[in-house]
C-alpha cells in the first residue's frame, strides 16, 4: 500500500514539474505552440500533449487562432496564458500608506487602491491591510485570484535611533493576520526577494541576476536560472555587518565601517540630524527634498562613493551576470556616480567589466507590482497543486 502511495506522489511531483515548466516558459517567451513548448522545456511532445490538455481542461492555459506554418506541416496552435481569469494581487505596507493591486499573470494592472497608512500599532495596520487587500480581492474577482504576494520595508531590529516605524510590524503577526481574513494563499517575502522575482518574470532580466536594495538597510537577492538562490527565513536580505573599505562610521555591534552605519538611510539621516542639516524627527524621506542642500549632496555623494566599495565586493562573492541597483540614491548625477564607482571598484576586484545599471522605476505602483510577483512566482512553481486548490475553493 505504502508503495503505490509513493508512486502516486511520485506522479504528481512529476505532472507538477512538467506544468510548471510549460507555464514558466509561456510567461518568459509568450505564446507557444506544442512542439515549441517542448523544445523549450526538454520534455517529450507526448508529455506536453497529456500536461497542455490537463492545464486546459483546468483553465490555466488558452488555445489561439492556428498559424499557418511558414514551410511544410500542420498549422501551429498556440498555447497562452487567460487574460482576466487568472489574476496575482501584490499589497505592500510602506511607512505611510498601504497599497496593493490584482495584476495579470503577465504583470498588467487591472485592480488598484491605495490608503493612507492610519493604524497607530501593530495590529490596527494588520487589519487595514488585510481590509484593503479584501477590497482589491473582490474588485478583481475571488474566483480569478491565485495568490497574494506582500512586503513591508522591514529594517533591522533598531537599538536607539532611529525608532522603529509602525510599518515595521512582525512578519509572523502579518502573515497569521492576512491568513485569518483573506482565503487564500499568502506569500510573504523581504522587499528585495520581491524585486528580484519581478525582475526575472516582468521586466526581462536574464537568468542570472543580482538585485541590491538601498533604503533603511541594505539587502540583496539574487535570481539564477528561474530561482531564487537563497532560501529560508530572511534569505539572502541583509548584508549589514560587511566592512565598507575606508568607512570609520562606528556601528551598534561594535565593529568600526559596517554597512549598516556607513551606506544605510539610516545612517545618512543620523548623520544628517547630528550635523543640524535635518530637524530631530526628520524621516528618511528628508534626504532627498524638492529643495536641496549642499550639504545633503554631500553627503549622498559620500554614500555614492562607500556603497562603489563594498557593492563589487558582493558582486564578486556571488558572481551573478548582472547586477541591478534599486532605491532612491540621490540626483541622476549622483546615481551615476554610483554606478561608475562600482564599475571601477569590481574591475580592479575581478579584472573585468560588471554588468551593471540603476533601475528606474516611476509606477506609483511599483511595489504592488513587485508584491504580485511573488504570488505568481510561487504559483508557477506548482501550477497544477494552485489550480486544484483554486477549483476547491470555488466548489
Amino acid at each position: 500500500m505504502a508503495s503505490g502511495a509513493a508512486r502516486t506522489e511520485l506522479m504528481v511531483r512529476q505532472r507538477n514539474a512538467t506544468a510548471s515548466a510549460i507555464m514558466r516558459a509561456i510567461v518568459r517567451q509568450g505564446p507557444l505552440g506544442r512542439k515549441g513548448l517542448a523544445a523549450a522545456t526538454g520534455v517529450t511532445f507526448t508529455t506536453i500533449t497529456k500536461a497542455v490538455t490537463e492545464l486546459i481542461e483546468l483553465g490555466a492555459l488558452t488555445e489561439s487562432a492556428r498559424l499557418r506554418p511558414q514551410g511544410a506541416g500542420r498549422p501551429v496552435v498556440p498555447l497562452d496564458l487567460p487574460d482576466k481569469q487568472r489574476l496575482v494581487v501584490g499589497a505592500h505596507l510602506h511607512p505611510e500608506s498601504t497599497s496593493c493591486g490584482a495584476f495579470t499573470l503577465r504583470g498588467e494592472r487591472t485592480a488598484w487602491r491605495t490608503a493612507p497608512a492610519k493604524g497607530r500599532n501593530q495590529h490596527e495596520r494588520i487589519e487595514e491591510a488585510a481590509r484593503l487587500v479584501d477590497d482589491v480581492v473582490t474588485e478583481a474577482g475571488a474566483a480569478a485570484v491565485l495568490g497574494i504576494g506582500v512586503t513591508t520595508p522591514w529594517a533591522e531590529v533598531h537599538h536607539g535611533q532611529p525608532p522603529p516605524l509602525v510599518a515595521d510590524v512582525d512578519r509572523d503577526e502579518l502573515r497569521a493576520g492576512l491568513r485569518e481574513r483573506l482565503q487564500l494563499p499568502v506569500h510573504l517575502e523581504p522587499n528585495v526577494r520581491a524585486l528580484a522575482v519581478e525582475h526575472y518574470w516582468w521586466d526581462g532580466a536574464g537568468d542570472d541576476v543580482l538585485t541590491v536594495l538601498v533604503g533603511r538597510s541594505i539587502r540583496v537577492a539574487q535570481m539564477r536560472g528561474g530561482e531564487l538562490v537563497w532560501d529560508g527565513p530572511d534569505a539572502g536580505g541583509l548584508v549589514s555587518h560587511l566592512v565598507v573599505p575606508g568607512s570609520e562610521y562606528r556601528c551598534d555591534c561594535g565593529q568600526v565601517g559596517c554597512v549598516k552605519a556607513t551606506c544605510t538611510d539610516d545612517a545618512l539621516l543620523r548623520r544628517a540630524v547630528e550635523a543640524g542639516l535635518l530637524p530631530s524627527g526628520a524621516l528618511q524621506r528628508d534626504l532627498y527634498p524638492d529643495e536641496d542642500t549642499e550639504a545633503l549632496r554631500q553627503l549622498r555623494q559620500a554614500r555614492a562613493r562607500d556603497l562603489g566599495r563594498v557593492i563589487p565586493l558582493i558582486m564578486s562573492l556571488v558572481a551573478p551576470a548582472e547586477t541591478i541597483i534599486r532605491g532612491r540614491l540621490g540626483t541622476p548625477d549622483e546615481i551615476e556616480a554610483c554606478i561608475d564607482a562600482i564599475r571601477g571598484r569590481h574591475r580592479e576586484l575581478v579584472g573585468r567589466e560588471a554588468s551593471v545599471r540603476y533601475y528606474e522605476g516611476s509606477r506609483a505602483f511599483n511595489w504592488p507590482h513587485a508584491s504580485a510577483a511573488l504570488a505568481l512566482d510561487r504559483y508557477l512553481a506548482a501550477p497544477l497543486e494552485h489550480e486544484l486548490d483554486r477549483a476547491s475553493r470555488d466548489t
